[in-house]
């Protein structure tokens, strides 16, 4: 039988040392894995309008910081950077035949207050060429829900449907919309007011595949909630609710930019939204198929194919042998719950180097 394991199709699955029969991946999920997968060709540059080097900025939060993926990138306990980033791993394969020069200022626990405060101190006025940055799962909380709704004690006090209820509400507030648009306000005010100069902004990811039945009785840990269907479809939702809230949230940004000549040809500002993404013949799928949380054929929440930080579980890769630890160790081992691990953020980043292609196309 097959098997996804970062990326690869196995023919047999071990699971404390049982063999466990697989059904076969969809022919859209090897459909997609083949495409992210192919060998990547970086082009010539004939979009920037100066010489080199590109110049850009990786910000926001932890699912551009990437916690607990590889070995720490700085000195920066309470960021948590690490490099299996997908932002790492975009610098090291660069889209473009050109030197590029990266600012990694992503931080884990970062909200739009945050990175407001961060893109008017730390970047250079008309120095980048393009930003990319994940932002908004921090304004409503995401990581507390999944800590009241996932891995809380069910003796402790506290109600998941409370959480969830007022995650929805601040998603809905004026507010939410107002404190995005201010950072994407300071952004473009540090980027030239041309056309060339873009900001990417990654949205998140559903954790589940909600659909099977072996993952009812499961949980994180002892005492944990049962990962039941409606428990992981409650949580998907949510993760739903959120993009189509940044979709709209930058929609409505985009149209506050009409009239502008640098806005007049192209939008300046590119949304990705991984459960979202359209191939070839223009089907929609979502980045993490096959690689969610609870998919089927597999029998433990910890398996290497899944592309999420479970809790206490280790990363897709292993680091270099006599490397230093994490500093972070302690915290970070919870921080990156839940959380793409290296594996993932590669798929990351092969859309983003493509989205970079296609939307820096050759115009010299």
């Amino acid at each position: 039988m097959q098997r996804i394991i970062d990326g690869m199709v196995h023919l047999q699955s071990q699971t404390h040392g049982n063999v466990v029969a697989l059904p076969p991946p969809s022919a859209n999920i090897l459909e997609q894995l083949r495409a992210h997968n192919s060998p990547f060709s970086a082009v010539e540059d004939r979009f920037t309008p100066h010489d080199p080097p590109i110049n850009w900025y990786a910000l926001g939060d932890s699912y551009t910081a990437g916690p607990g993926t590889g070995e720490d990138y700085d000195e920066d306990k309470d960021c948590a950077r690490n490099v299996g980033s997908y932002a790492v791993q975009l610098e090291t394969e660069f889209p473009f035949n050109v030197t590029d020069d990266f600012d990694f200022i992503a931080c884990s626990g970062y909200t739009s207050t945050d990175s407001l405060i961060q893109a008017r101190d730390v970047i250079e006025p008309e120095r980048a060429d393009f930003m990319v940055m994940t932002l908004g799962g921090n304004d409503i909380g995401f990581s507390s829900i999944a800590a009241e709704c996932l891995v809380k004690a069910e003796f402790l006090p506290g109600d998941c449907d409370v959480t969830l209820a007022t995650a929805k509400g601040l998603l809905a507030a004026t507010e939410f919309e107002t404190n995005i648009h201010a950072v994407y306000d300071e952004i473009f005010a540090k980027l030239k007011d041309d056309r060339h100069y873009q900001l990417y902004h990654i949205f998140y990811h559903r954790f589940f595949n909600d659909a099977t039945d072996w993952c009812n009785d499961k949980t994180f840990a002892i005492r944990n909630p049962k990962l039941t269907r409606t428990l992981r479809r409650k949580m998907n939702n949510l993760a739903d609710a959120l993009n189509r809230r940044l979709e709209e949230v930058a929609a409505n940004y985009i149209r506050r930019q009409q009239g502008k000549a640098s806005w007049s040809q192209a939008s300046r500002l590119i949304t990705i939204n991984p459960d979202k993404l359209t191939d070839k013949d223009g089907k929609t799928y979502g980045l993490f198929d096959g690689h969610r949380f609870c998919e089927p054929g597999i029998t433990d929440l910890k398996d290497p194919s899944v592309w999420f930080f479970g809790t206490f579980s280790h990363d897709s890769v292993q680091k270099r042998q006599g490397s230093t630890p994490n500093r972070l160790a302690a915290p970070e081992v919870l921080t990156q719950t839940f959380h793409p691990r290296t594996a993932g953020f590669k798929a990351i980043k092969r859309v983003l180097q493509e989205s970079l292609q296609k939307n820096r196309p050759a115009e010299r």
